[in-house]
């Protein structure tokens, strides 16, 4: 297991991780993709990407878990509705936790830019143009919960980006309201990352004392995050702000 000698020990090592906490923790609640700005901190300052990844999941469980309360609160989410969502996701996710020792490769990557442009473009689609069935909006599809079970093994293998995937899997097979998706992505990532970082942890692939500083930073991101999602502009916050981080990290990930 990784120690603090064996990561940079200079003076700004705690407020630069606190500053990356803060932003992931926001970004991540009203989008995703905040994973791009602590993964890379974490690697700087010393841990291999395979501890990173595993040291990223303890902010990601506390942020989650600070926006899922505060959405709870304003009733955006059904309990019930969201931990069998969850639990579609647990098989995937423990299994992609347990081959996740590499980030993905090239190919992966081209794959997913593509599918975080179609998310972004659908964002801005009129309600009448993504809504060709007679399902009532709220009522799952059939297709959601094999699609979870997916999304849980990515989310379990890397993470990076799989808020976009929910967003777009919840938005298309759930619900059109942007609110109850962040309410239902919230929780059923922070349902999944618990057992996920437990295995990171039994493999030895967590630095407890890096991560606790940035999930303390991503949990105060988290919560304005959230607070600005339930605000009576939210859904067009939500829409501005993925629509800008998917295109940055679609960008990133194409060099």
């Amino acid at each position: 297991m990784p120690t603090l000698q064996s990561v940079t020990t200079e003076w700004w090592l705690i407020p630069a991780l606190f500053t990356a906490g803060v932003g992931a923790g926001f970004v991540n609640v009203l989008a995703g993709a905040g994973s791009m700005l602590t993964l890379p901190v974490l690697i700087f300052v010393g841990l291999d990407p395979i501890t990173a990844n595993g040291t990223n999941r303890i902010s990601i469980l506390l942020e989650n878990l600070t926006a899922a309360r505060t959405f709870y609160h304003h009733n955006l989410v059904d309990l019930k509705k969201g931990m069998k969502l969850a639990l579609w996701t647990l098989p995937g996710a423990i299994l992609g936790a347990i081959a996740s020792v590499h980030i993905g490769n090239l190919w992966f990557q081209r794959i997913l830019v593509i599918v975080l442009a179609l998310c972004t473009v659908s964002l801005f689609f009129p309600t009448r143009a993504t809504e060709k069935d007679a399902r009532p909006d709220g009522m799952a599809s059939p297709w959601l919960y094999p699609t979870m079970l997916g999304l849980g093994f990515y989310g379990g293998f890397m993470q990076l980006g799989i808020g976009f995937l929910f967003i777009l899997a919840l938005r298309h097979l759930l619900t059109k309201n942007l609110a109850q998706v962040n309410a239902y992505k919230t929780l059923i990532i922070t349902l999944y990352t618990l057992p996920t970082l437990l295995i990171f942890t039994w493999m030895g692939q967590v630095h407890w004392g890096l991560g606790l500083v940035i999930a303390i930073g991503g949990m105060i991101g988290a919560r304005l995050a959230a607070s600005l999602t339930v605000s009576r502009r939210g859904e067009l916050w939500v829409k501005v702000m993925m629509a800008i981080i998917i295109l940055l990290m679609a960008a990133r990930l194409w060099v």
